[in-house]
């Protein structure tokens, strides 16, 4: 399952659910320091944050592109 996290809130919401830790984590930008991203990807998570603002839409396609076939959550929540 692929996470992608549109913020802060997103983002906790997503590390308390059962599935942590996902296949892959995606992250808008800023939602997490560079500190955080760094310890993510130590722990062995495949960790990728949007260098710029994205729409949802873009991002989506983006990370489906990526990993195509696979579920997206976006903060939890099915992308569909």
């Amino acid at each position: 399952m692929i996470y992608f996290a549109t913020s802060r809130q997103g983002y906790d919401q997503i590390t308390g659910m059962s599935a942590w830790p996902p296949t892959a984590l995606w992250t808008a930008l800023g939602v997490l320091e560079l500190s955080e991203l760094e310890e993510l990807r130590a722990a062995g998570i495949a960790v990728t944050s949007f260098s710029s603002q994205t729409s949802l839409a873009d991002a989506l396609d983006v990370i489906r592109e990526h990993h195509p076939g696979q579920e997206v959550l976006v903060d939890g929540y099915s992308a569909g």
